[in-house]
């Protein structure tokens, strides 16, 4: 019995260890890189239907609990959002410009920005203003967890773009990094939102529970610094 447990409970042994793994490499494009290893991308971690019912159930429960693990938030959007990561990707390869990013696959890092230049540029400015939203909310692109459990490597690329263009959602909205935020800058759509149970499980969760810590305090939502 214990064996044949061994295999599903896995996940369960992995949350328990996310929050010590290191970064993405940033600066590594996503490509195919099984060399019979069964790895899609470099920080995949292959599951099965059952591991991932298991990750998403433990995922949403500590996130529940405790809406600043953001790691447990990140978890549970690979675990759950496939039906929003093909939205994105099939709106992606119907615009110019978005089918040339999935073909290059470009990284946000700080190793892939020029931070001198971003400084040098006008006030008002996307680059300025973005840099600016960084520095007030000391959060950078390499605070972005990495994809992991997302069995596709499109997809998975996909995913790693939207946590690496999100705050640049805040700077074009506005929006500060606080729970009043989330419905927009976790979904840019209704109906995007309604595929996507990331989005919509931040703003329902997130809501009685920070509401009840923080009384609405303004302070930030960690899984907007950190997605």
């Amino acid at each position: 019995m214990a064996t044949m447990l061994q295999g599903p409970l896995r996940p369960l042994r992995l949350l328990r260890v996310l929050q010590g793994l290191p970064g993405p490499a940033a600066d590594v494009p996503f490509r195919a890189a099984s060399h019979g290893t069964g790895l899609l991308y470099p920080e995949h971690i292959p599951t099965s239907p059952l591991q991932k019912a298991l990750l998403a159930a433990g995922s949403a429960g500590m996130a529940l609990y405790n809406p600043y693990r953001h790691d447990m938030v990140a978890v549970l959007g690979e675990t759950t959002g496939r039906r929003a990561l093909k939205v994105l990707r099939d709106q992606m390869k119907r615009d110019p410009e978005g089918a040339q990013i999935l073909q290059e696959r470009p990284r946000i890092s700080l190793s892939t920005l020029d931070l001198g230049k971003l400084q040098s540029l006008p006030e008002g400015s996307l680059g300025r203003e973005y840099l600016r939203f960084l520095d007030v909310n000391r959060v950078s692109p390499d605070t972005r967890a990495p994809t992991r459990f997302v069995d596709d490597e499109e997809l998975a690329y996909v995913n790693q773009r939207y946590r690496e263009v999100h705050d640049m959602l805040h700077t074009l909205l506005g929006m500060p990094t606080n729970i009043l935020a989330l419905p927009l800058t976790h979904g840019p759509s209704p109906p995007l939102r309604a595929k996507c149970p990331r989005a919509q499980h931040r703003a329902d969760w997130a809501w009685p529970t920070l509401v009840e810590k923080r009384r609405l305090s303004g302070k930030q939502a960690p899984y907007c610094s950190t997605p």
